[in-house]
This record gives C-alpha cells, structure tokens and sequence, in this order.
C-alpha cells in the first residue's frame, strides 16, 4: 500500500510540475508530458490548458495524444487533426476514448485522404480501419487491400455482402470466397452468385450450397447471368426430383 501511495504521489506531482510550467508560459518537458498524457487518469485541466498554447500544434507526438483523451476540446481537436498523419487519425478513431465527435471527424479525414494514400499505406489501414473508414474500402480494386479487410477485427458479415455487391474486381471476390471463414457465410454466397464480376464457373460452383428455394428464385432472377440461371434451374429440378416419393407400381 506504501508503494502504490507513493506512486500516486509522484504521478499527482508530475501533473502539478507541468500545470505550474505552463501557468509560467513555458513549455514542459515532451517526455513528461507524453507519459501523463498517455495515463487514463491525465486530468481534464492539463489538456484544457495545453488547447490553449500555440506551441503544441508544432508537438505530433503530444498532438496525437491529446486529440484522443475525452475532454480534449473540440475547436482544437478540428486545428490539429490536419496536422496528424493518416496512422495518428486511424489509431484515434479507433480508441474508445476519443470523443465521439472528434472520432468522427478523424474517420472522415482518413477517408478524404485515401485517394494520396500509397497501395502499401491503404494495406495497412485496411488492417487497422474503424468502422467508416473499413465502409470506404469495401470498393478497393486492390486484392492485397481486401485480403487485409478481411484479417479486421472490426470487419462484419454485412461489410462481405457490400463487398460482393459494390467491389467491381472479380479478383477481390475471388479472394473473399476463398476466405476460411467469410466465403462460407450463407448471406455472402447469396450475394456472390448475382454477382456480375464474378466468373460464371465460380458462381455456378457455388449453386450446390443454396437451398431449393434460392435455386427456384435464382433460375428466375433477370439481373442474373443465363447460365447461371440455367444451372441454378437444372439443380432445382435435380433436387425436387430426388425429394420425389418413389411411385406405387399400378395393380395387375
């Protein structure tokens, strides 16, 4: 208990050195002031007083703190989020402690900046991307950028489905259905055999796995390929066949 006290004495110290330094007008040591920062317990007053110094939006790495504690002012969350780079504004909009409204404008500054983004930096956003940035990737034509979509932890089974339905490159499907566990998802495959980039011989493989009555309203669907409505039709009538009670000989 000893231990711990003097720990929490020596953190509330480090806090109250900074506050005095900045209540001076100078600027506090960046290897201090980086590890209260980063603590769950930095207090609101130091962030609310390092909004107001100038000098701060020269600092990235104190920057890139401050935009994600939760009581990290708005006005200047919206000045320094320019200044930060993509992998910054990724990791904010991920922490849940970043502000709602400051997680929402990180999102749409990582978006804005997808078109300057190398194919090696969306890779790497891919695996890493929140929930709206993860939206706007689902179109990439980059296979290497899906593969890394996949590996998310924050990807879902409805982001597969617009990924079948919105990505225009048969090789990004390719990879999704080749997925262990996203290419066998029912709703996934629903999708992939209406899908037009997809090869008609991979579609049709996929037929085997619907139910009757997806292969009935497959065979139908106008916006499908004919040849997979004729597949999809000719299994239909395989299996309503084989489902057919075997007939009563006639009596003699």
């Amino acid at each position: 208990m000893r231990y711990h006290a003097r720990v929490e004495r020596g953190r509330s110290d480090e806090v109250a050195d900074l506050i005095q330094v900045l209540d001076a007008g100078g600027e506090p040591d960046a290897g201090a002031l980086g590890r209260v920062l980063r603590r769950s317990s930095c207090p609101a007053e130091l962030v609310e007083k390092l909004s107001r110094c100038r000098w701060v939006l020269g600092r990235n790495e104190a920057l890139k703190l401050l935009v994600r504690h939760p009581r990290c002012p708005r006005h200047f969350a919206l000045e320094a989020l320019p200044r930060l780079g993509w992998h910054d504004l990724a990791e904010a909009a991920r922490d849940p402690r970043t502000a709602p409204a400051v997680r929402t404008q990180c999102e749409q500054k990582v978006v804005e900046r997808l078109p300057s983004l190398t194919v090696g930096e969306r890779i790497a956003l891919a695996r890493v991307a929140s929930r709206r940035v993860i939206g706007a990737l689902i179109a990439n034509r980059d296979p290497r950028c899906v593969e890394a979509l996949l590996a998310n932890p924050q990807f879902t089974e409805p982001d597969a489905v617009r990924l079948v339905i919105s990505n225009k490159n048969s090789e990004c499907l390719l990879v999704l259905l080749r997925h262990p566990g996203w290419g066998r998802r029912p709703e996934v495959v629903r999708a992939a055999v209406r899908a037009r980039p997809l090869p008609v011989g991979v579609a049709i493989g996929l037929l085997p796995a619907l139910a009757l009555s997806e292969l009935t309203g497959l065979a139908g669907a106008p916006n499908v390929d004919p040849a997979v409505r004729a597949a999809a039709a000719a299994l239909a009538r395989r299996r309503r066949a084989a489902a057919k009670p075997p007939g009563r000989e006639a009596p003699s």
